[in-house]
């Protein structure tokens, strides 16, 4: 993944120079001119400095190569989103008026159905999660277009393949947090009993403290109390007590890492 900077020239239609506020959101475009050049795009969008093609830009586009070319900086405003109206979760989760809060990114395609080289998908993939831990984001905060503006159907390859949409989150989610599913098979019930073991080891003379836990764990299953509902913490647990409590914390965990 390179970035390539070539910043437009400052203009009140496509860089007005004007400072966001906090970051929060990345809005994904598509160009809707098949196989156009990054460089291209760059044009279209330095064209408007001439006001005769109305307002519109982006902070970076995404070349069919998987290049990436900068427009404009990262804290000044782009017109990526600019609409009359606005879907309810826009303006609830960012603001009246997104291209505020939010960095957009425009992805070169082959078709008009927006389909990516492997390049270009690869890169916005990379990319995403890049932006996303600068801002302290999660793929929660990755939009469409016309998840923000509720009309319009960019990015098109997104908005009319849905299952495409989810999985490209899902992979921008494990690269930003992990693939936790990884090496799950290999946890047996003993080791289990011993990374828990560690969390029952230290207990406090004074008892007060328990309520919270003990709630936790009722609401899990795990403890249970006596058959009147009562937790009595003071009373000693018969062996037969103990395995059955240690019994259906390690179901409940080994249920969860599934």
């Amino acid at each position: 993944m390179k970035i390539i900077e070539k910043l437009l020239t400052p203009n009140d239609y496509s860089r007005p120079r004007l400072k966001v506020k906090t970051i929060k959101g990345i809005v994904i475009h598509w160009v809707a001119a098949p196989m156009q050049k990054a460089i291209n795009t760059w044009g279209f969008f330095e064209n408007r400095k001439f006001g005769k093609t109305n307002y519109g830009s982006a902070h970076y586009i995404i070349d069919l190569n998987g290049d990436i070319l900068r427009c404009i900086p990262e804290n000044e405003m782009a017109y990526h989103v600019g609409s009359t109206t606005y879907t309810a979760s826009a303006l609830k989760r960012l603001s009246t008026y997104p291209n505020n809060c939010t960095i957009g990114i425009e992805c070169n395609h082959i078709d008009m159905s927006g389909k990516m080289t492997s390049e270009t998908y690869q890169s916005l993939l990379e990319f995403c999660v890049q932006l996303l831990k600068r801002y302290n984001l999660t793929e929660n905060d990755l939009w469409l277009h016309k998840e923000v503006v509720g009309w319009k159907d960019c990015h098109r390859w997104f908005v009319n393949n849905p299952d495409e949409w989810t999985l490209f989150k899902e992979k921008v989610g494990k690269a930003l947090h992990g693939d936790t599913s990884k090496n799950t098979e290999n946890i047996t019930k003993e080791k289990v009993v011993y990374i828990m073991s560690k969390y029952f080891k230290d207990i406090p003379e004074k008892m007060k403290w328990v309520s919270d836990p003990a709630d936790r764990l009722y609401e899990k299953g795990i403890v249970l109390g006596d058959d009147k509902g009562n937790l009595t913490p003071d009373k000693p647990a018969t062996r037969a007590e103990v395995i059955s409590f240690i019994d259906r914390a390690v179901e409940y965990v080994l249920k969860e890492v599934k």
